[in-house]
């Protein structure tokens, strides 16, 4: 009679392998290094998450899931804004001590780019969760795509700026100058 997948020892080594990638990056991604890190065997991981793949989308799930816990909670607080989200989130992700998220997230990105299937979501999904915050936050229905479009594009390219320069006073002030374009009242142009 074969084992059966104990989930709690499953999310137990997701933590552990989503805390190894944001410290180790994903780039020379081995079962092996990942394993001995984290108390665990190649074989176990395999046992659990199936394949190489598998895990992968386990540890992309894991983000997702810090990522989103940390943003619902914040919009749950009260009526908020789209010029509020972009300060709030230009806050976390360029946070002293969140340089390893940072870098981590452009080379899931450069990754993606180049086998999107072995890293799912990671291309198509912040769109896609940017547009559900300009409907939560408030913004016109006729500007919600490419409102959602233009603040992914430019925090992104803050965050790399950031990554690659570390030059936080200048890069904070084009966030806030971001924040505060948003904030304009402007004509309803779809």
């Amino acid at each position: 009679m074969a084992r059966r997948h104990d989930p709690t020892i499953r999310a137990e080594l997701t933590r552990k392998a989503v805390d190894y990638v944001v410290s180790h990056g994903v780039a020379d991604f081995s079962l092996r290094p990942l394993a001995n890190a984290i108390g665990a065997s190649a074989r176990m991981l395999i046992y659990h998450f199936g394949s190489r793949e598998g895990l992968m989308r386990a540890i992309l799930a894991g983000l997702r899931e810090y990522g989103d816990a940390r943003i619902t909670a914040w919009l749950n607080g009260g009526a908020r804004t789209m010029p509020e989200f972009v300060r709030m989130y230009w806050a976390e992700v360029s946070a002293r001590g969140a340089e390893k998220m940072g870098r981590l997230t452009f080379e899931l990105y450069a990754l993606a780019l180049r086998d999107p299937d072995s890293y799912p979501g990671v291309l198509t999904e912040p769109l896609a969760y940017w547009r559900g915050l300009a409907q939560r936050t408030g913004v016109l229905e006729a500007r919600q795509d490419a409102e959602a479009t233009l603040l992914l594009a430019a925090t992104r390219g803050l965050l790399l700026d950031l990554c690659a320069t570390g030059e936080r006073a200048r890069i904070d002030a084009a966030a806030e100058l971001l924040a505060q374009l948003i904030e304009r009242p402007r004509p309803d142009v779809a």
